[in-house]
């Protein structure tokens, strides 16, 4: 039995909580997830927040393209895209070249944010102010 943190979960767990389909690198399916963060901000500050923790997954809807290249420049073990929409060929390039899978799931990010706490049992998340009027509920789970 591989010796881990209490507060880690494998990118396979990651998918089985929320029920998502894993879309690329199945083989990193193994690596493990320290931290959570949810993507909600503009393109700018996005790698300096991301940058905040390592090893972490983003959550983030999947029409955000913007934060979604942004997390792929730091050390990001994967990216779980919300509302089931796809990511552009760009992100699905970049996230292949970092060998990093991309989570597609149905639901929303603060369903999905709910499923993963309950899950893992204590929250390991970093959730930023909102952004919009879809996203006040995130900022509400802090």
């Amino acid at each position: 039995m591989e010796e881990r943190k209490s507060s880690t979960v494998s990118i396979s767990e990651l998918a089985e909580y929320v029920q998502g389909e894993i879309l690329n690198c199945p083989e990193q399916s193994g690596e493990l997830v320290e931290n959570l963060m949810v993507g909600a901000m503009c393109v700018d500050p996005a790698p300096l927040y991301f940058d905040i923790k390592s090893n972490k997954a983003v959550i983030t809807r999947g029409d955000r393209a913007d934060i979604q290249l942004g997390a792929l420049e730091t050390s990001t073990k994967c990216l779980i895209l919300t509302g089931g929409t796809k990511p552009i060929p760009s992100v699905m390039q970049r996230a292949e070249e970092k060998k990093v899978p991309i989570i597609l799931v149905e639901k929303d990010t603060p369903a999905i944010l709910a499923e993963l706490e309950a899950g893992l049992g204590q929250a390991i998340t970093e959730v930023p102010p909102a952004d919009s009027e879809s996203e006040t509920t995130e900022a509400a789970t802090e």
